[in-house]
């Protein structure tokens, strides 16, 4: 069995992204996969939450303790806020680029001695300054997951209270993310091909543009916010609780909520089926797992 450690520098750097994506990797290539997540944050309950949902691996229900892990696997990816007193034969240290500066990058690989370095939400083409950065600190960068605006984006539970929002429709959806943002065009007609560009948005618009509403719910957004007030035919809110979308309907104008939204971009939790799906085919296309089995 080979017990492959998961930690970061700092927080929210990545290290559930990259604990996700390299049990799946793994399991894809046939071998018996655990995940795990220690308890040793506040942040544990939720990440072993959203580690649970990885297809094929075995996995708790919560948290456990660092001398709990079972040794019932091939593989067994242990995600930790911190390496100390946890037994592994490999240790992978996340990274997220531009967040900690050189002496905190440092330190960290003094204190962890990982085997490998995996550099976290790098910008487009940027891969190979990433990796030769590590280097020069005495790290060894085996990948460069790049920036993905999925993974920033906020929850539609977190979109609702910021914009002080009523929120409903379908309650499965609650927890999700959608990849693009979009304001509604000017008209209904324009509206199909621009829909059509973006197929996993969530579409703002006017609560007295019904046309515009009506016609994003034919290309299925994860939810239609509409501003300004409560729609003025109540077949949006009908449509809501029987289709599969979300529905958020506040009092502030389209540009006030955008700039409520804006904010929650780059913050938000990892969480939902939508965001494990976006960070495992991140990781396969990013790492070479095989290398730390």
């Amino acid at each position: 069995m080979t017990r492959i450690l998961v930690t970061s520098t700092l927080a929210r750097d990545g290290k559930s992204v990259v604990a996700a994506g390299l049990a799946s990797a793994l399991r894809a290539s046939g071998a018996t996969v655990r995940l795990v997540r220690i308890d040793d944050s506040e942040s544990a309950e939720d990440d072993a939450r959203q580690l649970a949902r990885v297809n094929g691996v075995r996995s708790g229900s919560g948290p456990i303790a660092a001398g709990d892990i079972p040794a019932d696997t091939d593989h067994t990816v242990i995600e930790a806020s911190s390496a100390a007193g946890i037994e592994a034969d490999r240790t992978v240290l996340v990274v997220r680029q531009g967040e900690a500066d050189d002496d905190t990058v440092s330190r960290a690989l003094s204190d962890v001695s990982p085997d490998a370095v995996i550099v976290n939400g790098v910008a487009e083409h940027g891969g190979p300054a990433a990796i030769e950065r590590i280097a020069g600190l005495g790290g060894n960068a085996i990948g460069a997951i790049p920036q993905d605006r999925h993974l920033a984006a906020p929850l539609v539970s977190e979109i609702a209270p910021a914009v002080g929002g009523d929120l409903s429709g379908d309650e499965e959806l609650f927890d999700e993310s959608s990849r693009d943002l979009v304001i509604g065009p000017v008209s209904a007609h324009e509206g199909m091909d621009y829909f059509r560009k973006y197929p996993d948005k969530t579409l703002i618009t006017r609560h007295d543009r019904i046309d515009i509403a009506l016609g994003a719910l034919d290309y299925e957004p994860l939810c239609l916010i509409l501003a300004g007030g409560e729609p003025t035919l109540p077949y949006v809110a009908q449509r809501a609780e029987r289709e599969s979308f979300a529905l958020i309907t506040t009092s502030l104008t389209t540009l006030e909520t955008i700039e409520a939204i804006g904010p929650l971009y780059g913050n938000a939790p990892f969480a939902g089926e939508r965001k494990l799906t976006t960070a495992i085919e991140l990781v396969a296309a990013s790492i070479d797992a095989s290398a730390l089995a």
